[in-house]
């Protein structure tokens, strides 16, 4: 009798810490996964990225937008010296616009359509910049094919100076914010501006910067991974520094 109490017993304790071991271990996965910011989450938020357009820089007859598809194979950058003009032709050689740069160092944006929208426009001279989405640049023997209001459009080459960057390259470039499906683990992400730190495909690791925040605005240290694209549609803002 003495031996099946005992033996009974044995089982009941083994029982008990069985119990306490997995509970133990459940709350040790809990814990691993509200630690690390990994993009499970994101991969379940994105879906919900609406497509937008947003607005970049806004004068009395002229105003300029970015969208969120990407065109082209990436970015190529100008920069205008005084008296140097951008013409924008149509894929059948008809004017599009012009962007002119005065002796005054103003902008003469009159012939370009009252709405652009292109990867960045900012005729102003201290925060220029004339980035439009471009095919390869050796797709054409004599123009640059970029995308104007979601069409192609093109450059004459050798006019002004230029830079290209894959897409790749651009977005380490820029100071980046974060859509509001497609945050990092801290929801004080929303309100942050971040540099990029590595690009792995479709992700990036990311890292806090205070160099593109107003003076008023609060500064919080973080950094963590989340999505930057999802097929040819951008997860990311492309931040506009004050």
């Amino acid at each position: 009798m003495k031996k099946i109490y005992f033996i009974c017993s044995l089982l009941v304790i083994f029982m008990v810490s069985c119990k306490e071991k997995s509970n133990e271990e459940t709350k040790e996965t809990e814990a691993r996964n509200e630690n690390v910011p990994d993009t499970l989450a994101h991969s379940q938020k994105t879906e919900d990225c609406p497509k937008e357009e947003s607005l970049v820089w806004q004068g009395e007859t002229f105003a300029s937008y970015t969208e969120d598809t990407m065109r082209g194979k990436g970015v190529i950058s100008f920069t205008m010296d005084i008296n140097d003009r951008l013409d924008f032709f149509n894929e059948d050689d008809s004017a599009f616009g012009e962007i002119v740069l005065n002796e005054d160092m103003t902008f003469f944006t009159l012939k370009m359509p009252g709405k652009v929208i292109a990867r960045k426009v900012i005729p102003n001279y201290d925060f220029a910049a004339f980035d439009f989405d471009c095919e390869d640049i050796n797709a054409d023997p004599n123009y640059f094919i970029i995308y104007i209001n979601k069409e192609k459009r093109k450059i004459k080459k050798d006019v002004i100076k230029y830079s290209f960057s894959t897409w790749e390259d651009y977005i380490k470039k820029q100071h980046i914010g974060l859509k509001s499906c497609n945050l990092i683990a801290n929801p004080k992400s929303s309100s942050q501006v971040f540099t990029v730190e590595k690009i792995n495909g479709d992700e990036i690791e990311i890292v806090s910067n205070k160099d593109c925040l107003g003076e008023d605005a609060p500064f919080e240290s973080l950094k963590g991974k989340v999505k930057w694209k999802v097929g040819d549609r951008l997860l990311i803002n492309f931040a506009l520094c004050n």
